[in-house]
């Protein structure tokens, strides 16, 4: 771990170090009654208040502007692999993530690492004891963050980060820290009296602590029901604890870019400015089989005036893992998503009312105290999703639909270029609920409600094996993905096994004991709590 203790913790720990010998003896060398002490600072959060906008930005990078960056951190990886996107361009000559060659495998951890560790290890460094309730979103958004990275790469350096102890630690631990880190924050936001300062940097609630804690809640409910299937016992604990502190409910929301400083929606630019992503064909699937009107909230139709007769009506997904020739005109009919929905400026959403409500629902279905029936639930999550994108009215009658199912999907260039890109639907969920299939029809509602957000919907999609989705055309893993299997997990990046042998060996190790089917540092080695 040189690497990081290099990079990440060093200056960090540096920072502190100066900070304590510039102010060791500053009263008897120069006390200025005029000016604010560092304990003064510290006191009114303002020393820790500057770290809060890079920390939100990150989890869903969209800081500085640097929109490529949240490309290979997200875009071409979670929104792909979740069945949600699909890039209509060759990257890299046809052979990249989208065929599961996982050439994109750095930027989740270096951004993890950088911009939401450093800063959250700094927090912590300055002292909880002096602003406890500023120390609370700081543990949120680091979770937040972090669990990301988890979710992608497995055993990661987390638990004693910033320590000279630092090593990949196995996920079951990680995920143990969570935990305890989110009971601390939802203890110190039992005070919820405003702290001034904090509202201006704050980009998710202008420093409305009520719905920090709602939101810290939420988040441990949804870790909670991450590791149901590898450690029911402590997942039922921490569901119930979670349901019982509040979570969010109604049309509470965690976005950030709400009423602070603007921002740039990195997915806008991706889509509507580069062109780099359209609708997956997963998507055209399920939203137009169950005639879903959040279809056209997301996307846009194929075609239109401005681009000429279009060469499939109605709305046209990309499968995942297909080969694109250079310069295909074809590439204006696939759907792109809307601006209306996603436009530079729209805030970044994080998670939802309706999330929840399906990880209640799912509660529920397992017997746990839940708050509710997991039909109830099932269905509230729903009429909070239609809500959400102004379509209220019709969710009384999609809830009442028990014949329509997922579609076959038709490329559009199979007629044109003589391609076999077309297949058939792989699930014939419904939508009124079926107490036979409720699990597939609470994480399909789930899915589609969470879009754009591919990075959690991936994860819970190797968590449950729900939605059924496609599997991609061409599988170029060499052999790390087994053919007809879907991707696990990305890579550690290639330095860490150069630069940190012994440390990086040991996450592997880590990884493969966790999981009886990991095989190694592959895209195909499960995670700990993927045991389906």
């Amino acid at each position: 771990m040189k690497s990081i203790v290099k990079k990440y913790i060093l200056p960090t720990v540096l920072a502190a170090g100066m900070f304590t010998a510039c102010t060791s003896n500053f009263e008897e060398i120069n006390n200025d009654p005029n000016r604010p002490t560092n304990e003064d600072l510290l006191a009114d959060g303002n020393l820790i208040n500057g770290f809060f906008p890079q920390l939100s930005r990150s989890v869903y990078f969209n800081f500085d502007n640097s929109n490529w960056k949240w490309q290979v951190q997200q875009n071409l990886n979670g929104d792909v692999f979740s069945g949600y996107m699909a890039p209509p361009t060759p990257f890299a000559g046809n052979s990249n993530a989208t065929h599961y060659n996982l050439i994109w495998n750095l930027w989740p951890w270096s951004l993890g690492y950088e911009n939401i560790m450093s800063p959250a290890n700094a927090i912590d460094q300055l002292g909880e004891d002096l602003t406890p309730r500023l120390y609370a979103p700081a543990l949120v958004l680091k979770v937040l963050g972090m669990h990301r990275v988890s979710d992608i790469y497995g055993p990661i350096p987390y638990v004693k980060f910033g320590t000279s102890e630092v090593t990949y630690d196995a996920q079951e631990a990680v995920y143990d820290k969570f935990f305890a880190e989110l009971d601390l924050a939802i203890a110190n936001l039992e005070n919820t009296e405003p702290v001034p300062t904090f509202s201006a940097v704050d980009d998710l609630y202008q420093g409305d602590f009520v719905m920090w804690k709602k939101l810290a809640a939420s988040l441990k409910l949804r870790l909670a029901m991450r590791i149901s299937n590898v450690n029911p016992t402590k997942a039922k604990q921490y569901a119930e604890e979670a349901i019982a502190t509040g979570v969010f409910e109604g049309s509470d929301i965690a976005s950030v870019g709400v009423g602070v400083s603007p921002i740039v929606n990195p997915l806008a630019t991706i889509s509507e400015g580069w062109g780099d992503i359209k609708m997956g064909a997963d998507m055209e699937s399920i939203l137009t089989g169950l005639n879903d009107p959040r279809a056209g909230v997301y996307f846009t139709q194929a075609g239109g005036p401005e681009d000429g007769d279009p060469i499939k009506e109605g709305f046209a997904g990309v499968r995942s893992g297909i080969d694109l020739p250079d310069g295909r005109g074809d590439y204006q009919y696939y759907s792109r998503i809307n601006t209306e929905f996603i436009n530079q400026t729209t805030p970044i959403v994080l998670m939802t009312s309706a999330e929840v409500y399906f990880l209640r629902a799912e509660a529920a279905l397992n017997g746990w105290n839940a708050g509710g029936g997991a039909q109830a639930l099932y269905e509230e999550g729903v009429r909070q999703s239609f809500a959400q994108h102004g379509v209220a009215d019709k969710a009384d009658a999609y809830l009442m639909d028990d014949t329509s199912v997922p579609a076959d999907y038709v490329d559009v260039s199979d007629a044109t270029y003589g391609t076999d890109y077309s297949t058939a639907a792989v699930s014939d969920v419904t939508i009124n609920y079926d107490a036979s299939k409720a699990l597939e029809q609470i994480i399909t509602q789930k899915w589609i409600a969470m879009f754009p957000e591919g990075m959690e919907a991936w994860s819970e999609f190797r968590r449950t094996g729900y939605p059924h989705i496609f599997p991609v055309k061409y599988n170029k893993s060499n052999g790390d993905v087994p053919a007809g299997d879907y991707i696990k997990r990305l890579r550690y990046p290639d330095g860490e096994a150069v630069n940190n042998v012994q440390a990086y060996n040991a996450g592997v190790e880590a990884l493969k004991a966790e999981n009886a089917k990991a095989t190694g540092d592959t895209g195909g080695s499960p995670l700990w709590w993927d045991v389906d």
